[in-house]
């Protein structure tokens, strides 16, 4: 059983009680047999994200929730901004990378310019004495 099935497990079944909805009445309405969304909360399963969406729309989730719960689930969500919420300067990057109003140049410039500083943090990490301790400046 993965990490990522218990993590979804534990956040279907949060959402549930939370709504006071019986896994029995939540199969019903999401109409899935009651072992399956049993088998979902236990970690026992992983759903597809067609159950993921049908799940949300049962338990009446807003957006925010339901994208929590396909990111649980191992997809991307409807908003990957939402991801990025105590990032917001990285959803503003991600919504300029997909604006077609920016020019492509500029685009393709902060898709290089974040390469750079991703590998700058690589070597900056690799760089890093394993010790734990810290070297002076």
């Amino acid at each position: 059983m993965g990490q990522r099935n218990v993590e979804f497990g534990v956040q279907l079944k949060a959402q549930r009680e939370a709504r006071r909805v019986s896994q029995s009445k939540l199969a019903e309405r999401a109409d899935f047999d009651h072992s399956y969304v049993s088998r979902l909360e236990s970690g026992a399963r992983m759903p597809t994200r067609d159950a993921v969406e049908r799940l949300a729309a049962a338990l009446v989730l807003s957006a925010a929730e339901e994208d929590g719960m396909l990111a649980a689930a191992g997809f991307l969500p409807r908003d990957v901004a939402s991801l990025l919420s105590d990032e917001p300067a990285l959803g503003e990057v991600l919504e300029l990378l997909q604006d077609d109003a920016v020019p492509l140049e500029y685009r393709d410039n902060m898709r290089q310019v974040l390469r750079l500083l991703a590998e700058q943090a690589r070597l900056a990490m690799q760089a890093r004495p394993q010790s734990g301790i810290g070297v002076a400046a």
